[in-house]
């Protein structure tokens, strides 16, 4: 027997929330293989270079400038990787100027998304969250928006006093 679907207006029991959690391999070697994993899958990854992204994912684990996110089963969901840098490094970043090499990615006051990939909104969302924590004594945040038409377009965040807001409300909600 199945139950109807609840009828408009009338509360709905709310879906249970999934306990995603950061993971960061100690292992560089198996860090970098569930990230090749994870990523090859995703359309905006699977076609890159291969030694041009090989370079990136292995900079990023040597610097552990990376996370994944996971489900309560220990499976990949989500991956971060990034950079930090100064100001006009990645302003000729998110141009397509010139890319970050190792040593561009080693310390600054900017913290450069070259990697993002979510399973879902929720996956995202969290990956949001924990985010603010790395990008909190930062000026400012950049990344890449790429789209499925083939275009993309730069995008500049400045960090402000809201992130610390967010770290907190979050934090609260989180402990209440």
């Amino acid at each position: 027997m199945t139950e109807a679907p609840a009828a408009a207006g009338e509360p709905q029991e709310a879906a249970p929330r999934i306990k995603y959690q950061v993971y960061i391999p100690n292992n560089p070697q198996f860090a970098l293989g569930l990230a090749v994993s994870h990523l090859m899958t995703k359309p905006a990854f699977a076609n890159l270079k291969f030694g041009e992204w090989s370079r990136i994912l292995v900079g990023q684990i040597n610097r552990r400038h990376y996370a994944f996110a996971v489900d309560p089963a220990r499976r990949v969901v989500g991956f971060a990787g990034w950079a930090l840098t100064t100001r006009s490094k990645a302003e000729d970043w998110v141009e397509g100027r010139r890319p970050l090499n190792y040593e561009d990615s080693l310390a600054g006051e900017c913290l450069v998304f070259n990697c993002w990939a979510a399973d879902n909104f929720r996956v995202h969302r969290f990956m949001v969250d924990e985010a603010r924590k790395l990008i909190a004594d930062k000026e400012t945040m950049y990344f890449k928006r790429y789209y499925k038409d083939g275009t993309s377009r730069p995008v500049r965040l400045n960090v402000n006093e809201f992130v610390d807001d967010h770290i907190e409300r979050k934090a609260k909600a989180l402990s209440g």
